[in-house]
């Protein structure tokens, strides 16, 4: 116990003597295990949805890719509740086939008991799904579902109707509700009544419940769950539903129970699956890069100290005194990382959970969340102790002659470099695309842009009126009377045609589907779009006839040179870039622009609209003064949209992800810039002897300044060498999901070469100086 207590004594004493780099030890650990802890959570919470289930590996969620409006509905999960019957009826690969109905109006989300309402989460679904889902009965009937047979003969079932109102609820529901009074017969609702109790799901699950309710409705939408064969691959089986038209079966696609809840995502949460991914990996490079730090100085200090250990093995220590000696100073660094990383998940475990939207009680989390930290000091402290054992093994001799290589030195600072390197190279080309996007990149404007609209025809207004009134007020640069036109964000109207003829049409292309928009000159301006070849539409331009075609429409019709030439009587005038207002990783359909004869144009006049720009910085003092302004109109047909909110919006997830991204940096960077200093502190203390010997012989501070700067560039040239490499890969499979990429440009590589040069120059300079400055007379003389 003396000789332990010992022991801890020395690493306090050597944690002292370099406290600068304890506390960037402590400070990085404790970031890197917050940041890899909280990621790896809510990777492993999004990933283990429905997992609990027996039969999870074989139930799959169908769905399908839909167009829809702006940025919603890129995937549907909503069917008629007929399709479970017919794919389990049509395709013996399916063993069982359920619907669910998940309730989400505000009425479906509450249950009322003796007047009051309760909080509730409801279901509607059939016998089928106890067959499929870990689900028990544990009292009661549940003959007033449906079973998936019967679904074909609901509206002829007399048992069916007359059972709507009968309920099931979780035994954990029932218990908190009615506590020990028996809840089969009670009345819910005013005419519910509770027939079964049954076991509940777990809260990680896609369709966790407190109530069942029958389908009321047998052309109801809702999620179809199918059940496939062991042993049926998946491929296959999608292979033969393309080729079966009926039901819309051949466009269905399914994805595992598993990973719905992060691939066909709601939107329910404010950063993507991807970049929890990424967010777990700077996590985790933080923790190396922290690591590798500690360990540079680690190395340095036992390489001083080698002779000292050689000497201490001579005399009798043994090989477990020596490794328990030099392990409780790292353990002592990684017990105040935890305490420091603990402080931090505490403080902003709110933040985290706002974020993630996951829903856990606070000890559960606290409880995962350290057994990832442990995890990873364990990890770590094996790891140390298995280089110690390493430098054990070299024997006495070679511990008292070796001459220090520097190799690990070295490596450990291309790690660091590396790393640090990366993460600036990522957060660069992240704020380029983002900025590429808002400044135009998308094919048209929306900043400081709005439109009041009128969504119903129960109200009239007069545009022009509302045009003049608006353009008094001092916030507002411009505004138009879009009556006949049609809304961008979101776009509201979007027909389409068939065109089987154009000029030079080639020979291996049949017909093109085109989407087709009525516009006019003033709303080309005040959306801006970007004009790539040939004129814009003017007032003097025939009404049908001359159009604009955007770039997707070009290579449809296989054209190079398109303006002047025609299609169906249309002759083109210009092409203008994809207008990328839907989603930003769709493509985008081929459409053609042109100006309609206001006669011609039927209904749109129902939706009358008026545009206005703003002034930079003015929107809450304008909204205010618009509502006061359409406060004489029923509101309940009249809104008032910020484009620029409402594309926000979409870059919630990248803005929030470079944030932390930021943070991260930040840390990367100030412990690759200790770990210079530290390094190169150590080195000149090695080569003090050297440096003045040098000097003796002629060596000017310049040139003793140069041989140390050169020889750090080599390890940043290295570094740089991987990073770029590393970088670019994954940063371009990050830009893949976006149809409109920004370039990397020859600009950002040697930005990040300067700045780092710079942070080299100064970490290396400043310590060198200090020590070429000395005496060499005194140096030589030392002891040191």
């Amino acid at each position: 116990m003396g000789l332990f207590l010992h022991y801890i004594k020395l690493a306090f004493r050597n944690m002292w003597k370099v406290k600068g780099q304890t506390l960037i030890s402590v400070t990085g650990l404790a970031v890197g295990f917050v940041c890899f802890s909280f990621a790896t959570f809510w990777i492993v919470y999004e990933m283990t949805f429905d997992g609990f289930h027996k039969k999870s590996n074989h139930l799959y969620v169908a769905y399908r890719k839909t167009g829809g409006f702006f940025f919603e509905g890129q995937y549907s999960k909503d069917f008629n509740v007929s399709l479970a019957s017919y794919l389990k009826e049509t395709f013996p690969e399916i063993v069982n086939a359920t619907s669910i109905s998940l309730l989400n109006s505000p009425q479906d989300r509450e249950i009322t008991i003796d007047e009051m309402k309760i909080p509730a989460s409801i279901i509607r679904t059939d016998a089928s799904f106890f067959k499929m889902f870990d689900v028990r009965i544990i009292e009661g009937s549940t003959e007033f579902l449906i079973s998936t047979e019967q679904k074909n003969a609901e509206e002829s079932s007399v048992s069916v109707i007359s059972d709507r109102n009968k309920i099931a609820i979780t035994q954990e529901k029932a218990r908190q509700l009615f506590g020990n009074e028996h809840p089969i017969g009670k009345i819910i609702n005013g005419n519910e009544e509770i027939c079964a109790i049954v076991s509940g799901m777990s809260q990680r699950s896609n369709y966790s419940f407190d109530f069942i309710r029958p389908f009321s409705n047998p052309n109801g939408n809702s999620n179809t769950i199918i059940e496939l064969l062991p042993g049926i691959n998946m491929d296959s089986f999608k292979e033969k539903l393309s080729k079966h038209n009926p039901h819309g079966v051949k466009d269905l696609l399914f994805t595992p129970i598993t990973k719905v809840h992060y691939v066909i995502t709601d939107n329910k949460s404010a950063i993507t699956f991807q970049h929890i991914l990424i967010f777990a990996l700077c996590g985790l490079l933080i923790i190396i890069s922290t690591l590798f730090n500690y360990l540079t100085l680690c190395v340095s200090r036992y390489n001083i100290r080698q002779k000292e250990l050689g000497l201490r093995m001579v005399f009798g220590a043994s090989g477990g005194s020596l490794h328990t000696m030099l392990s409780i100073e790292f353990v002592l660094i990684s017990l105040c990382s935890i305490m420091l990383g603990w402080a931090l998940i505490q403080s902003i475990s709110g933040t985290f959970l706002n974020i993630s939207k996951i829903k856990m009680s606070m000890s559960v989390i606290y409880r995962e969340l350290l057994m990832y930290v442990v995890s990873i000091i364990l990890i770590a402290l094996l790891t140390f102790r298995f280089m110690l054992y390493f430098f054990h093994r070299r024997g006495v001799n070679e511990s008292i002659r070796r001459s220090n290589k520097n190799v690990i030195r070295n490596i450990s600072m291309i790690i660091q470099l590396a790393i640090s390197i990366g993460v600036i190279f990522s957060v660069s080309i992240m704020l380029k695309q983002i900025y590429f996007l808002q400044q135009g990149g998308l094919g048209f404007m929306y900043k400081n842009r709005g439109v009041i609209t009128r969504t119903t025809r129960n109200i009239t207004f007069d545009g022009n009126v509302l045009v003049n009134q608006i353009k008094q007020l001092p916030e507002v640069v411009e505004a138009i009377n879009a009556e006949m036109l049609v809304n961008l964000v979101p776009q509201w109207v979007m027909a389409s045609t068939i065109i089987d003829s154009w000029d030079n049409k080639p020979a291996d292309i049949g017909s093109v589907n085109i989407d087709y928009l009525y516009v006019s000159p003033e709303y080309l301006s005040f959306f801006n779009f970007q004009l790539v070849q040939g004129e814009m539409l003017t007032d003097a331009d025939p009404f049908s006839t001359s159009v604009l075609l955007n770039e997707s429409a070009v290579k449809a019709f296989g054209w190079h040179d398109p303006v002047g030439k025609t299609f169906e009587g249309k002759t083109v005038k210009g092409v203008i870039m994809d207008v990328q207002n839907k989603n930003l990783s769709k493509t985008v359909n081929p459409c053609y622009y042109y100006r309609q004869n206001p006669s011609e144009q039927p209904n749109i006049r129902d939706y009358s609209m008026v545009f206005f720009r703003y002034r930079e910085g003015m929107w809450k003092t304008l909204k205010e003064k618009l509502e006061r302004m359409t406060s004489n109109v029923d509101m309940s047909g009249l809104e008032i949209i910020n484009y620029e909110e409402v594309f926000s919006n979409k870059f919630n997830s990248e803005k929030i992800f470079l944030k932390l991204l930021y943070f991260m940096l930040a840390v990367c960077v100030i412990i690759c810039a200790f770990g210079l200093v530290a390094l190169v502190s150590q080195t000149c203390a090695e080569r003090r002897k050297s440096i003045a010997i040098h000097k003796i012989n002629g060596a000017a501070v310049v040139d003793i300044l140069a041989m140390f700067t050169k020889e750090y560039f080599l390890l940043l040239t290295i570094s740089a060498a991987m990073a770029f490499s590393g970088g670019y890969f994954i940063m371009q499979r990050w830009l893949e999901k976006y149809i409109k990429q920004t370039s990397i440009p020859l600009w950002i590589y040697l930005s990040i070469l300067f700045v780092m040069s710079l942070v080299i120059v100064l970490c290396v300079g400043w310590q060198v100086y200090r020590v070429s400055i000395e005496n060499p007379a005194e140096v030589i003389k030392s002891k040191q």
